[in-house]
């Protein structure tokens, strides 16, 4: 994902964007609505050097952050917009608050309210292509960050080496994915297993009626109510030529793109918790369909109880 920053010298910068992306629709006062023209320019912010208006209709006292996530945190402007970013490029916590020198939890904290409105953004609508992929990927996701106060379920001290096909429960909790051939916009779902019912729900819901689908040979995917074409990873079949044309058009590797793609995302936090997992995988689809931001993602993903989501 884009993410300009060529332009964001110092925090004066940072506050054109904060503004821009904060409130495409213009800063007004949260408990009357009115513009901030009618606003006093009230004082400075000591710590965070934010202007803070009171309204001249209700007297309400508000700045940049008020009705956003960062409400009530004393982050610099340019913090904000960079703090924005890392969650975005997927940067780990403790990395982003080291370099901009804030403290680890509240970092923490920012990154999985953004991620829990990144979900709210993840499109419910049916891909528009006429060809699309569908593909599973099980990733190693426990319990990271919860401690173990029970002596006989002590924390694994190696990574999970269970291999195949794993659930939720066994803390390799399946992600679902289609892929449009044509438009490349995915759509991405934590779920419990990987049971024809679930395989089929997930196809269904996000690919058209007259959609020509390429899986894998898995059994789990022979219900689904579309035009079917698989290939046997089994057997060492990676891609096929069912029409002749010199083409080999039957295959997934669009999907096993995409794989390496979010592991690639996911690899820098060193392991994610399965409670969260479905948040990073959000910001990624959001990566993966956007790839560049705009005023309205950003407003949505910070505003409280706002939800914007783009097509």
């Amino acid at each position: 994902m884009e993410f300009p920053i060529t332009d964001l010298l110092g925090d004066e910068q940072s506050e054109r964007w904060l503004l821009e992306h904060f409130h495409p629709d213009g800063l007004k006062c949260p408990k009357c609505g009115a513009g901030v023209e009618n606003s006093l320019k009230f004082r400075l912010a000591r710590k965070s050097s934010l202007q803070v208006y009171r309204c001249r209709d209700c007297q309400a006292v508000y700045n940049f952050y008020t009705g956003t996530l960062f409400e009530r945190r004393r982050f610099r402007p340019q913090q904000a917009v960079l703090l924005i970013r890392g969650v975005l490029k997927g940067e780990p916590a403790n990395v982003t608050a080291a370099e901009l020198e804030l403290d680890y939890i509240s970092v923490l904290q920012l990154r999985r309210a953004i991620q829990e409105q990144a979900k709210t953004q993840q499109s419910e609508q049916p891909l528009p292509d006429s060809e699309a992929e569908s593909d599973e990927l099980f990733q190693n996701a426990g319990k990271k960050g919860v401690e173990h106060f029970d002596p006989l379920h002590p924390p694994r001290r190696r990574a999970n080496k269970r291999r195949g096909r794993g659930a939720y429960e066994n803390d390799r909790p399946p992600v679902m994915g289609v892929i449009g051939r044509g438009s490349g916009q995915v759509r991405l779902r934590v779920v419990k297993d990987t049971q024809a019912a679930t395989l089929e729900e997930h196809v269904h819901r996000f690919t058209r009626p007259d959609c020509h689908v390429y899986t894998n040979e898995y059994d789990s995917y022979n219900g689904i109510e579309r035009q079917r074409s698989k290939v046997a990873h089994g057997k060492k079949e990676w891609a096929r030529d069912d029409d002749g044309d010199g083409i080999r058009e039957v295959h997934t590797n669009t999907a096993e793109g995409m794989w390496t793609g979010l592991r690639n995302f996911l690899r820098p936090f060193r392991g994610v918790s399965k409670c969260y997992l479905d948040g990073y995988i959000a910001v990624y689809e959001c990566q993966v369909n956007l790839r560049r931001i705009s005023p309205a993602l950003i407003s949505a993903l910070v505003k409280v109880h706002l939800t914007i989501v783009e097509p």
